[in-house]
């Protein structure tokens, strides 16, 4: 018998049919040959990585194949069929398979790890595709795309809004030119400055944010001074910037705006022959237009001139509704790298809540909300988030939009109102004086025969008692 299992594994080990072995803790304990020829990775260097749920890694990595054959989370709820996935290859191709797993089970029936087998897309028809595993699918299909049209495949859209974006932000990744991007805050601005300097011809230096709103201008001024002045350093040109992001542009000093257009004209590099020597890139974010901000005299022409060769304008995420589960599920399996308990994806009702919200903070607080949502639904040990499992701060927020605020008063004509309130406050003058128009008229400012005739016009005249009135 020990000779017939021997010849099993040796015949499993030589099948070109992929096959592999996770324990319980997803770590990848055997790769076969089969699996080798489809990634194109050695066995030795999987061998003893662990999978996570998640479409993150970059394409060509380890961690991306073994992400991309990771089971789902909840694999126990459809044990019957298989899973559609993108496997993720060696020279960072991607593959559509079907996904058999087979949960292992030691002698007393206690979960011993996972049996994994790979094979083609003959029939999606047998596929067990849940809303989980497609938008799973759909995301790893969609970052695989944005790879191989513009290597930015952080930034993720499929709507109209967002292919705009992206198609600018690959051409502002093509140049030097100063970029603007507008939005309101949390919609991905900077995270969209970073992806056009990293892929740029500057990408290989850092990118300096100054925060023009929370920086007090002390420090706005020592960041200036370190990057363009004369005391900065000449070593290790791998930290020397190459671009500099003036977040919120707007708000920042007009003394700081002209000290850095005066140390931008003086900026020269250490060694002016050298090939090497980054040359500083402005990229800035404001949430109105650049020119209204020129007009409102909170920002010099100058520095407009500089920075608003391309312009962006990010959407807000209530105006991405092509974009908002593939967003929330990439925040989820961003989550899932660092977690220790895996959460797949949500139930429909919690889309259904997550739908009716309207997000002010964009991309900002819907990380923040599926963030502690996954943790809520670690904590009951459920592979998917539940309505209760979503923060009680955005239910609250959720009921308070659905209530709505308070009625606005309805706009009266100005010369009613005008008039009002110049009846109250020529009655109150006439009380405080008890109806002396001389004392009356002192107390308003007014002549006598001026507060009488406006009395007439309104009519007051007949409620008027004189008494002592000269």
């Amino acid at each position: 018998m020990p000779r017939r299992r021997r010849r099993i594994e040796k015949w499993l080990a030589g099948s070109e049919t992929p096959v592999f072995v996770l324990d319980t803790d997803r770590v990848v304990a055997w790769f076969n040959t089969g699996c080798e020829l489809l990634t194109g990775w050695p066995a030795e260097e999987v061998v003893g990585w662990r999978c996570d749920y998640s479409s993150e890694f970059e394409a060509g990595t380890v961690d991306a194949l073994v992400a991309s054959i990771c089971p789902p989370p909840e694999l126990d709820q459809h044990p019957e069929g298989p899973v559609p996935i993108q496997v993720s290859c060696h020279d960072g191709r991607s593959l559509p398979r079907l996904l058999h797993v087979f949960p292992l089970t030691d002698d007393q029936n206690r979960p011993d790890g996972f049996l994994g087998v790979l094979q083609p897309v003959q029939s999606a028809e047998s596929a067990v595709e849940t809303p989980t595993h497609r938008l799973h699918a759909e995301l790893a299909a969609l970052r695989h795309s944005l790879r191989q049209r513009f290597g930015l495949d952080s930034l993720l859209g499929r709507g109209p809004a967002m292919t705009r974006v992206l198609e600018q932000v690959r051409l502002a990744s093509a140049t030097r030119a100063g970029v603007c991007l507008i939005g309101e805050v949390g919609c991905g601005r900077e995270h969209a400055a970073r992806a056009i300097h990293y892929a740029g011809p500057g990408g290989e230096h850092s990118f300096v944010p100054l925060d023009s709103a929370g920086l007090p201008p002390d420090q706005q001024a020592d960041v200036i001074d370190r990057m363009l002045g004369p005391s900065r350093s000449p070593v290790a040109n791998v930290l020397q910037p190459g671009a500099l992001y003036l977040a919120e542009v707007d708000r920042l000093p007009r003394d700081i705006q002209q000290r850095l257009l005066d140390r931008l004209g003086k900026f020269v590099p250490h060694d002016q022959n050298a090939d090497d020597e980054p040359e500083l890139r402005l990229m800035a974010s404001s949430t109105r237009s650049l020119d209204q901000a020129v007009a409102d005299e909170d920002l010099l022409p100058e520095l407009h001139f500089r920075l608003s060769a391309i312009t962006i304008s990010m959407p807000p995420l209530r105006d991405r509704s092509d974009d908002f589960q593939p967003l929330a599920q990439h925040f989820l399996e961003r989550h899932n790298q660092t977690a220790d308990f895996q959460v797949g994806g949500l139930a429909s009702e919690s889309w259904t809540t997550l739908g009716q919200y309207g997000w002010p903070g964009n991309l900002d607080e819907l990380n923040t909300v599926i963030r502690e949502a996954a943790a809520a639904a670690a904590e009951r040990h459920s592979a998917v988030i539940q309505p209760p499992d979503l923060p009680f701060a955005f239910r609250t927020g959720v009921d308070a939009q659905r209530t709505g605020g308070p009625l606005e008063p309805p706009i009266e004509p100005l010369e009613e109102v005008m008039e009002r309130v110049e009846r109250e406050h020529l009655g109150q003058a006439m009380l405080r004086s008890q109806g002396n128009k001389a004392q009356a008229a002192r107390l308003l400012g007014l002549t006598r025969p001026r507060l009488y005739r406006r009395l007439q016009q309104l009519g007051m005249l007949d409620d008027d008692v004189e008494t002592g009135d000269g």
